[in-house]
C-alpha cells in the first residue's frame, strides 16, 4: 500500500481503525504542436492530462485483515473528454504472515516499477511518467485477485505476485480521414472485454529496486467495429502492385473479435552514489492473432541528481513497432491508385484510415525537468520535452491533412503535485 498516510483518524478504543488519505496533481501542458500528443496536449494547452485528484480510505479490522478503497477524480482517456470518477483500488487484503499477504478486488496490475504509484506524483520527480512506456497496457488496474510471497533477507526483500482477473474498458483509436458513410474523422472507441493474468517478481534493497513480470492479456471485443485479422488487397492491374488494401473477405481480408495480448517487461531504480539515481525499464509486446503495429519494444532511461531540494534530470524514452509490422503499416498508408481509377479519392482515403486502425509506433522523446520538493508530500514540477516521430506515432492523433511521419513536438509541462 501506498505511505500516503498524513492525516487521518484512528479509532483507538475499537478493534477497527481507519485511515484517510489523499493526493493529487494540478498539471498543466503546452505543445507547438496542433494534433493532439497523448490524447489532450497541443497548441491550445491543457489541464486535462495530468490534473487528478485521489482519496483513499485504510480500514484495519485486524493486526491480519484490512480492506482499501481509492478512487479518483480525473479526465476520462475512454471518451473524447469529460472527467470521470474511477475507483482504482477497492480490495480485502489478509496477511496471515508477515510474509504471505492475499488480496481480492480492484487491484493494481504488479510489475512495473511505478505499479501502485503511477497516479502520486509527489512519489516521482518527473512531470508525467514516459508516454512510450506508460502506454505498454490497455489497463493498469482491474477485478480479481493476487497473492504475494516474500522473502526476507538481512537487508533486502524479494517478492513474488501472482495475479488474475478481468476489466471491461474502451481502447480508443483515431481516424484521420473522412469517408462519408463509413467512417468519421476523430476519435473511435471500442468496448472490450479483458481477462488478463501474470507473474511479477520485485527484488529490494534500501537503495535499489529490480523487477521483472510477465502478463497475458487476452482482448475481447464487445462493441464497435471488429478487428482485421488479415488486411485484404485488391489489384487493379492483375499480376501487378498497382491496387488498394481493404477489408473485404473477397481480398483475402478476415476479421476477428478477440485477440492475445503478451507482455514481459523488466526494470531498476538503482543509486549510483553521490545523490545520483538511474531507472530504466523495458517492455516487449506481442500478439500473434492481429496483423497489427501494437507488436514492438518500447522503454525508457533516466538519471536524476538530487540536490537539496532540487531533483533535475533527463530521460531518453522510445517506442518502436517490429520493423516488419512497422514496413507493412508504411505501405499501406502511402499506398495510392491512379486517379483515373473508379472512386479513386474513396479509395485513397480509405488507405488511410486502414493504416490508422493497423496502428504503429516510431518515435523517441527526450525530455529535461527538474523537481522542487516544499516537504516530502509537496512538490512542484517543471519540464521541456522533445518528441521525434520517424515514420509513423498512433500517440499523436494526426488528421491527413498534417504529416503523419518527420515531424516533432515540443511539450512544456508545469504541475504542483502533494499528498495529505
Amino acid at each position: 500500500m501506498l505511505p500516503l498516510t498524513m492525516l487521518y483518524h484512528n479509532n483507538a478504543n475499537a478493534e477497527i481503525s481507519y485511515d484517510f488519505s489523499g493526493f493529487g496533481t494540478l498539471g498543466y501542458a503546452v505543445s507547438n504542436n496542433p494534433s493532439p500528443y497523448i490524447q489532450y496536449i497541443d497548441n491550445e494547452g491543457t489541464f486535462s492530462r495530468d490534473s487528478l485528484i485521489a482519496g483513499q480510505l485504510d480500514i484495519r479490522f485486524s493486526p491480519k485483515l484490512s480492506a482499501t478503497i481509492q478512487a479518483k477524480l480525473a479526465a476520462n482517456n475512454s471518451q473524447a473528454n469529460g472527467v470521470d470518477i474511477d475507483i482504482t483500488w477497492a480490495f480485502l487484503s489478509y496477511r496471515p504472515t508477515n510474509d504471505w499477504l492475499f488480496r481480492i478486488g480492484e487491484l493494481q496490475v504488479p510489475g512495473y516499477l511505478n505499479s501502485v504509484n503511477r497516479d502520486v506524483g509527489v512519489t516521482y520527480d518527473y512531470a508525467r511518467l514516459p508516454a512510450e512506456a506508460d502506454s505498454t497496457s490497455p489497463i493498469y488496474h482491474f477485478t480479481g485477485a493476487a497473492i504475494s510471497k516474500t522473502f526476507n533477507f538481512d537487508d533486502s526483500d524479494f517478492t513474488v505476485d501472482l495475479y488474475a482477473g478481468k476489466k471491461t474498458t474502451d481502447l480508443r483509436y483515431y481516424i484521420g480521414n473522412e469517408i462519408p458513410g463509413a467512417y468519421t474523422q476523430g476519435s473511435s472507441y471500442n468496448q472490450v472485454k479483458i481477462n488478463l493474468a501474470g507473474l511479477a517478481f520485485s527484488y529490494k534493497t534500501p537503495k535499489h529496486t529490480f523487477v521483472a513480470a510477465i502478463h497475458r492479456v487476452k482482448v475481447k471485443n464487445e462493441g464497435g467495429e471488429e478487428w482485421l485479422k488479415e488486411i485484404g488487397f485488391t489489384e487493379i492491374i492483375p499480376g501487378s502492385d498497382i491496387g488498394y488494401y481493404n477489408n473485404e473477405p473477397s481480398s483475402g481480408a478476415s476479421i476477428t473479435n478477440r485477440f492475445d495480448l503478451y507482455l514481459a517487461n523488466i526494470g531498476a531504480d538503482i543509486s549510483l552514489g553521490n545523490d545520483l539515481r538511474l531507472a530504466s525499464e523495458l517492455v516487449y509486446r506481442k500478439t500473434n492473432d492481429l496483423n497489427i503495429g501494437i507488436n514492438g519494444v518500447l522503454g525508457y532511461v533516466s538519471l536524476q541528481k538530487r540536490i537539496d531540494k532540487w531533483t533535475p534530470y533527463i530521460f531518453y524514452s522510445q517506442i518502436k513497432t517490429f520493423s516488419n509490422d512497422l514496413k507493412k503499416h508504411q505501405r499501406i498508408d502511402s499506398n495510392q491508385v491512379p486517379s483515373a481509377t473508379l472512386n479513386a479519392g474513396l479509395i485513397n482515403a480509405s488507405q488511410h484510415v486502414i493504416a490508422d486502425i493497423y496502428q504503429a509506433y516510431d518515435q523517441f522523446s527526450v525530455a529535461i525537468g527538474t523537481s522542487y520538493r516544499f516537504s516530502p508530500v509537496s512538490v512542484l514540477k517543471a519540464e521541456i520535452m522533445f518528441v521525434e516521430v520517424d515514420q509513423t506515432s498512433s500517440l499523436f492523433d494526426v488528421s491527413s491533412q498534417n504529416e503523419s511521419s518527420d515531424f516533432s513536438t515540443t511539450i512544456f509541462s508545469l504541475s504542483y503535485s502533494f499528498a495529505f
